[in-house]
């Protein structure tokens, strides 16, 4: 019975810490994120390209709201809803609304790109 409480709490303390890293863009991850998803970029062609004048801080800001969603690979997936058209996808062309970011449990963001 105890050892199951403790169970219980490590886990909640587990998903409390999760959903509350602020997420960070450094300037490798940046780098990353305008070269392959913006259509300026040396590395975007084919893939979900954000607007030219998409403010990448502000919808970290708001994808900090989203629940992220543990992968496999140990980072954190948030797909968020812009509520406006923030891009298009690689493979229709067609505008999007949603975004998503893969950031390190620590909240340092990998990537981030228009779509689901």
């Amino acid at each position: 019975m105890l050892r199951r409480a403790l169970l219980i709490v490590l886990a909640l303390a587990a998903v409390a810490s999760v959903a509350s890293a602020a997420l960070t863009l450094g300037a490798r991850a940046e780098k990353h994120v305008r070269e392959g998803h913006f259509a300026a970029g040396r590395r975007s062609r084919g893939k979900s390209l954000f607007l030219a004048d998409t403010d990448l801080r502000k919808l970290l800001m708001e994808a900090e709201k989203t629940k992220p969603r543990r992968e496999a690979n140990g980072r954190d997936k948030r797909v968020t809803d812009a509520g406006a058209v923030i891009g298009s996808d690689g493979r229709s062309g067609k505008p999007v609304k949603t975004y998503v970011v893969i950031a390190e449990p620590d909240g340092q963001v990998v990537t981030m790109y228009p779509g689901r």
